[in-house]
């Protein structure tokens, strides 16, 4: 008996020091493939084939980053990164330099280093990709043109649920802008509605405008059935490479964030807004870099206040400390499907610094309301977002340290730049109690406005209005009166939300007859115009 007891002893020390040395070796290996250390050339790319095989000579001082750290090119162009698995090597495009583009016109800056992959159950994900020679990661760069002076096409979400959605999307925008004066476009995020699928025919749709395409992520371009972050990001980076990254173009300097974090805890998974520690260290890195005076634009989904709560308030603060010492600072987002100016001050916790306030953009959506409405002739939702915003798009000019924003209204002229309301017809006794609103879309805050009726009558300061936009809600009220199965009941594109609406009582006395309201918006960057005739009867 004893005997047998020793040899089950003996068995069971054996197998235990098979399994300790299994594990070891399998830690050993998990520990060593865990870690790379990778170097390369960033090079001017002569034949423009994209590898470093014709005596092509190095770039000094362009930064390469592993989505933490970044290093600066030697005089050769050589660099040098440690990095994890599972993460992106990357070049951050200096000024007058281009990246290669691929297909579709998406910037190609980047190589990934997984030994897994990234992916869930409901889309396919990103397969696992690793460079033959890890000290030959090279970056190819050419030399391009690049003045103080330049434009950025800027759309808020594409966000097509299906083709059907994408078609209102060709058809209302994207032909319009096909052909573009521009240096490059980008999409806030959300730019497809869940279906992950559909990512590649809108890259064939954006693709044709003719530009290099910066495709932001959004809350709505990851795979939901993911456990992680990474794995719910696999579909986005087959198509778009990594979901955060730094470039320059001009006299500008340009940060894509990620900033949906998503969440898994038992059954629940949500999002929130967030950048996540390995992030906040790559955003600190690269404004190091830069000087505290540059103009910096950040390029996100989700605004940094009145949307989606933060996941780590702590991270909140972190980050808007770092912003206020960078007075030329601007954030623009998307996500709320309206279009407004938001100046983060002290009452939402801006810690002052440089700046008394951060300029945040919420940016108007080319899908509008989720495509929600009735079509019009051309078979195309109205879409009008819950602000009183037409679908739309947002042209940024740059010059040097200066810059602006300018809305233009998707198939409108260029100068529609508000809607007026008022009544078509007021009888004389009720003239005095006849309110007129005017939505001026991209009017920055503390913007004048002013309204007159008919060329000689005496210019009158129109007051800002918190209340619904009539004219939004006339049209609301209209289509919801079709029934049950009207497309604006089923987008659930109720709770008006004014940002940029004033209002003022008509207060003089006029004789029946037909006159024309006109109304002027003066603000720091322009001088808008709009007009409205009304009726007034005995």
């Amino acid at each position: 008996m004893y005997q047998n007891v020793n040899n089950f002893t003996s068995a069971v020390r054996l197998c235990l020091k098979a399994l300790l040395f299994l594990f070891t070796a399998t830690f050993l290996q998990t520990a060593a493939f865990a870690q790379h250390t990778v170097s390369g050339t960033v090079f001017d790319d002569l034949n423009g084939n994209g590898q470093l095989d014709a005596g092509e000579e190095g770039v000094e001082g362009v930064m390469v980053s592993n989505g933490r750290e970044i290093t600066v090119t030697d005089r050769n162009g050589n660099y040098q990164l440690d990095t994890e698995d599972n993460s992106y090597i990357f070049v951050i495009k200096p000024r007058g330099w281009a990246t290669p583009v691929g297909e579709h016109n998406i910037p190609q800056f980047y190589t990934l280093i997984s030994s897994e992959g990234a992916g869930a159950d409901n889309f396919r994900g990103l397969n696992p990709g690793m460079p033959e020679d890890l000290n030959s990661v090279n970056f190819p760069l050419s030399p391009q043109e690049e003045p103080d002076d330049f434009r950025v096409l800027v759309f808020g979400d594409t966000q097509p649920r299906n083709l059907e959605e994408l078609n209102y999307l060709m058809n209302d925008t994207v032909q319009e802008v096909i052909g573009f004066d521009a240096a490059f476009g980008t999409t806030l995020g959300d730019l497809v509605f869940d279906d992950l699928d559909l990512f590649e025919p809108l890259n064939e749709l954006i693709g044709n405008i003719g530009l290099p395409w910066r495709h932001i992520i959004g809350n709505h371009d990851i795979d939901f059935s993911a456990d992680n972050n990474w794995d719910a990001r696999g579909a986005y980076f087959r198509n778009y490479g990594p979901s955060y990254y730094a470039f320059s173009w001009g006299s500008a300097h340009f940060i894509a964030v990620d900033n949906i974090r998503w969440i898994v805890k038992e059954d629940e998974r949500y999002y929130r807004l967030g950048y996540g520690e390995q992030q906040m260290e790559f955003i600190t890195n690269y404004l190091d870099q830069i000087g505290e005076d540059e103009l910096v634009f950040f390029l996100s989904h989700i605004p940094l206040v009145e949307s989606t709560a933060w996941e780590d308030d702590a991270e909140r603060v972190q980050f808007y400390e770092l912003l206020s010492r960078y007075p030329n600072a601007v954030t623009f987002s998307a996500h709320t499907h309206r279009h407004y100016h938001r100046y983060i001050t002290a009452e939402d916790g801006w810690p002052g610094g440089e700046s008394e306030y951060h300029h945040s953009i919420s940016m108007g959506t080319v899908n509008g309301s989720w495509w929600a409405g009735y079509p019009d002739a051309y078979g195309i939702p109205h879409s009008l977002m819950r602000d009183g915003t037409p679908i739309g798009y947002g042209l940024l000019d740059i010059n040097g340290k200066d810059w602006k924003l300018t809305y233009k209204v998707s198939r409108r002229l260029a100068d529609f730049q508000m809607h007026i309301h008022a009544e078509n017809e007021v009888p004389v006794d009720r003239l005095r109690n006849t309110e007129v609103y005017a939505n001026v879309f991209n009017a920055l805050p503390g913007a004048k406005v002013e309204f007159r009726i008919g060329k000689s009558g005496e210019w009158k300061v129109m007051e800002v209005a918190t209340e619904r936009d009539p004219l939004y809600m006339a049209m609301h009220d209209r289509e919801l009166a079709l029934g049950g199965d009207a497309p604006f009941r089923q987008s659930g594109m109720g709770n008006p939300d004014p940002k940029h609406l004033w209002k003022a009582t008509i207060s003089e006395d006029l004789e029946p007859g037909t006159y024309t309201i006109y109304v002027r918006a003066e603000d720091e960057w322009a001088n808008f115009e709009g007009r409205r005739m009304i009726r007034i009867t005995e």
